[in-house]
């Protein structure tokens, strides 16, 4: 209930910004949809009708990563961030191994949660929050892709052998909504 009113608030919102001179509509909009920089990574897979988006933007110290995925079998899933911005392969072996900021000292699989579909349908928002990491810098995730890998554990993959890499997404800039 609380979120139709924000969406529709939002909506006529922004339909009357549409109306009104372009400068004092323009700053109307920013103070309500600020631009956050930040990268976008559309996931595709070559071995399922799995898509979805990942957005990952700075915040406090680290970065927020948020997916939206369809099409996934019911089970548990790992989200991981790659060393290489490539998802070309047949079986995802392009994306290079699992990355994690220098600071992380566990299993860079590890660095975020795993998360489940549920029974009856393959679609999963998550979000995460990841220390020591940033859009750009010397942690950067620019030139670096994401990977969903089946199961709660990341695996390796090798050239030509089947893997747990159900979907890859390379980071690029985001565009502003607006």
């Amino acid at each position: 209930m609380k979120a139709t009113a924000l969406c529709i608030g939002l909506a006529a919102t922004l339909a009357g910004a549409g109306c009104g001179s372009s400068s004092s509509s323009r700053q109307g909009l920013d103070s309500l949809i600020p631009e956050v920089p930040g990268v976008t990574a559309r996931l595709r897979s070559p071995s399922s009708a799995a898509t979805g988006v990942v957005h990952v933007f700075d915040y406090k110290g680290g970065v927020q990563v948020q997916l939206t995925i369809a099409n996934l079998m019911p089970g548990a899933y790992r989200i991981a961030f790659h060393e290489t911005a490539n998802c070309r392969s047949p079986n995802l072996f392009s994306a290079g191994k699992a990355w994690a900021p220098p600071s992380f000292t566990g299993n860079p699989g590890e660095l975020m949660p795993a998360f489940t579909t549920s029974p009856d349908g393959g679609t999963s928002d998550y979000v995460a929050f990841v220390k020591g990491v940033s859009v750009d810098g010397p942690v950067s995730l620019r030139g670096k892709s994401v990977v969903i890998h089946w199961g709660d554990i990341v695996g390796e993959a090798f050239p030509g052998q089947p893997s747990n890499r159900i979907a890859c997404g390379v980071f690029e800039a985001s565009k502003p909504l607006l």
